[in-house]
């Protein structure tokens, strides 16, 4: 009779410990999870830990990686398959040329609710909105800039355009980078562009030589300049400062003269002649009173004047 009292409490009791385990919910590090109750959103979402949910299909659950860096590929990077059109994966640039271009997209889920109930599924939408901002992107430059200077300008308008649209979409993602991966003509013109590049880089490369060259010739020459400038400014200098000597010496014999005059001609006189005779190789000294016959150098005495004239 006891044991049959105690078994109904003892089910009971069961049941609700069953029923309470049943609605634990474990959300592992780095996910989130999204709750609709009866259709309703249930905010803050779930985060990390141990939470309770009602079963029998009161309340939803949708598990979302947060931190998970998801990619998305948009266009083609070859002939387009018997899957897609014949023009799939082909952008038009400003100069009226298309281009067959692939581009891979990053984002990660920014706002788990909006990435959850905005846009299901989501990858389709946001690759018709990546390909329409690649499309913006592409039509604003020219067929050149695409192939070559300017992939990473390109690459970073998309990146701008697509999070702003996924923004005014409330799709609940963030763009974390878009790269071209590929760009090239379609196949029908593949080689006329190839050559046409290779025309381009290789005057590049002569523009190029040329340029090094002008500056390699103009450092040459300033470089000159300089050493001539500088030259004839030091020969400039000494010449002042051995004029300023002269002169400073002329002062000094002007102030000797002025006190013995004969004395100071004698000096000069004599200092002339070291001067002279240092450069003469051949000396004949003669004693005082004699003469030297200067005939055979071809000087002569002028014959002496006569009176009157």
């Amino acid at each position: 009779m006891i044991r049959a009292r105690l078994v109904v409490p003892l089910a009971l009791l069961t049941a609700v410990v069953l029923f309470v385990a049943s609605g634990v919910c474990l959300v592992a590090p780095g996910e989130v999870v999204v709750v609709r109750r009866l259709g309703r959103l249930i905010e803050p979402a779930w985060g990390p830990g141990l939470h309770w949910r009602y079963r029998f299909g009161i309340d939803r659950i949708d598990r979302v990686l947060a931190l998970e860096v998801r990619q998305l590929t948009i266009g083609l990077s070859g002939p387009a398959s018997t899957d897609f059109e014949p023009s799939a994966g082909e952008f038009m640039t400003g100069d009226l040329n298309l281009l067959r271009v692939q581009a891979t997209v990053q984002y990660r889920a920014a706002n788990p609710a909006d990435y959850v109930l905005r846009a299901e599924p989501l990858e389709p939408l946001l690759a018709r909105l990546a390909e329409a901002a690649l499309s913006r992107a592409m039509a604003s430059r020219s067929i050149d800039g695409v192939l070559r200077s300017e992939r990473q300008s390109v690459a970073r308008d998309v990146e701008r355009d697509l999070q702003s649209t996924s923004q005014a979409y409330r799709l609940g993602v963030a763009i974390l980078g878009v790269n071209l991966t590929d760009t090239r003509p379609p196949l029908e013109v593949e080689a006329d562009f190839a050559a046409a590049q290779s025309a381009e880089s290789q005057r590049d490369q002569r523009i190029n030589e040329a340029r090094s060259y002008a500056e390699t010739t103009a450092t040459t020459a300033r470089s000159q300049a300089q050493a001539i400038l500088e030259a004839a400014h030091a020969a400039a200098k000494r010449r002042a400062l051995t004029t300023a000597a002269q002169a400073d010496r002329f002062e000094g014999l002007l102030a000797e003269a002025q006190h013995a005059r004969n004395l100071t001609i004698r000096r000069i006189y004599i200092e002339t002649l070291q001067a002279l005779l240092g450069r003469v190789k051949g000396k004949i000294v003669l004693p005082p009173g004699d003469s030297v016959d200067l005939t055979v150098l071809g000087i002569q005495d002028e014959p002496a004047r006569k009176p009157g004239k």
